[in-house]
């Protein structure tokens, strides 16, 4: 059989789920909510654990993935409305939040009579099993990714410098809320790829590692980006060639990642201090 009919929609998945990964990340680490990630990613897991209860008891028909992005809306919804008022610790709501999240994400899966597979692969995910439908949506949400930061680029700097300023100077309520929204979209199309529990390292890391290297906001989107697809694209390979779950190779992958890039700085600060000396 043909490589690329064999492999192509995974590999396809792997760099439009991770580089989409490694952009909203950018935005959960400069705003210093990385625990954003987390939160969003229990958010979609209850929404699709809450499908599956209902297909279960019910007989609903409901698409997994359907369900999964009304339940991170849903959480994005409530976060916006918290974080709006930028009272206190913004991480001390969404870690509220996050609890309230979990706790219903286990208890739909203790609801479920049947077998417990399906709910349990939001866990940790499985990008083998990706569908062209899947990557549909995956191209319709990295196309609204990328144009919202192309026309919303200078009010995402204000929005990350400072988020008082930004009210004064922009709809800095409106751009949050699309931020979450896409923060969300991102988070539902990766859950079942790299799985909830897993996801914040494929979020976080490729940031962590842009800003190492990056010193422009175009550069830290860009190097974040490619870290990101790199790094869901080396977990595959490492997956497939140890025989090992896709999920846990694209986080350590990313992890490992993270080491080098961080190594490859410090040896570059030294030798710029060594020879301004």
């Amino acid at each position: 059989m043909n490589f690329w009919v064999l492999f192509g929609p995974v590999i396809v998945a792997a760099l439009l789920g991770g580089g989409s990964a490694g952009l909203v990340g950018v935005f959960t680490t400069g705003l210093r909510m990385p625990f954003l990630a987390v939160c969003s990613s229990h958010a979609a897991m209850a929404g699709a654990v809450a499908g599956l209860v209902l297909q279960e008891r019910l007989g609903w028909p409901v698409s997994g993935s359907a369900a999964g992005f009304a339940g991170a809306l849903a959480g994005a919804g409530v976060l916006g409305f918290l974080l709006h008022k930028r009272r206190g610790d913004p991480n001390a709501a969404i870690a509220v939040v996050f609890s309230f999240l979990l706790g219903l994400t286990f208890l739909g899966i203790g609801l479920l009579k049947g077998p417990k597979s399906a709910a349990l692969g939001l866990l940790w995910g499985n990008i083998v099993m990706v569908n062209r439908g899947q990557i549909v949506i995956m191209m319709v949400v990295a196309a609204t990714l990328l144009a919202f930061l192309v026309v919303f680029h200078k009010e995402l700097k204000l929005v990350l410098f400072s988020r008082e300023l930004a009210a004064v100077l922009a709809p800095e309520g409106w751009i949050f809320a699309a931020l979450l929204l896409l923060v969300a979209s991102v988070i539902t199309i990766n859950l079942e790829i790299v799985g909830g529990l897993l996801l914040f390292s494929l979020i976080s890391n490729p940031a962590l590692a842009a800003l190492q290297v990056a010193r422009s906001y175009r550069a830290v989107l860009i190097c974040s980006g490619l870290f990101g697809a790199l790094s869901a694209l080396g977990g595959l390979a490492a997956a497939y060639w140890l025989n090992l779950g896709a999920g846990a190779c694209i986080v350590l992958f990313s992890t490992l990642l993270l080491g080098v890039v961080h190594v490859f700085a410090r040896v570059r600060e030294r030798r710029s201090r060594f020879y301004a000396a």
